[in-house]
């Protein structure tokens, strides 16, 4: 008779659907929960090289939606690492956007030339401000021996050069391993 009643009864059949349905997304959400993390998953920096990139007079292009944007031409510098060197051309740009919290969002793309020949394509996107800035890079690297720049994430430090006369970042880069 209570079985009976059960298939009847609709607002009971949904209760205990309901009730059995939430029981069962708790072993669900359990299993979900991110384990804490152990020490092989937590990426080291390896470092890669650094660069003096010289910089050319900021335009300003004004104010958008996002805050005030500021084209800065990248006028050349030079690269050196354990595994690569060499110089960047004169002919990149760092697109800037100061936003209205005070940080400014950094998006360069520009060339280096190694030692060997190869021409290095790079962009780097980041963030800069309250005594803080970091980037991000990714390489564009014809086959051959510094492909495994194409394979890798790339982390990065900007900074100014105190010990020059004309407008500069420092930039250390470092691969994620």
């Amino acid at each position: 008779m209570a079985d009976r009643q059960f298939q009847n009864d609709p607002q009971t059949r949904r209760s205990l659907l309901l009730s059995a349905g939430g029981l069962a997304a708790v072993p669900f959400m359990a299993k979900a929960a991110a384990p804490a993390p152990v020490a092989e998953d937590i990426p080291k920096a390896e470092f890669v090289y650094e660069a003096i990139v010289t910089l050319g007079p900021a335009e300003e292009i004004g104010e958008t939606p996002h805050g005030k944007r500021v084209r800065i031409p990248i006028t050349g510098g030079t690269f050196k690492g354990p595994r690569i060197s060499g110089t960047i051309f004169p002919e990149g740009m760092d697109w800037q956007l100061i936003r209205p919290d005070g940080m400014t969002e950094l998006e360069a793309a520009y060339l280096m030339r190694e030692a060997d020949g190869t021409v290095i394509h790079i962009r780097n996107k980041g963030v800069a401000g309250k005594g803080y800035a970091r980037t991000s890079a990714v390489f564009e690297v014809p086959n051959g021996p510094h492909a495994w720049l194409n394979e890798a994430v790339f982390a990065g430090t900007v900074g100014p050069v105190p010990e020059m006369d004309t407008p500069a970042v420092r930039i250390r880069m470092y691969k994620l391993v």
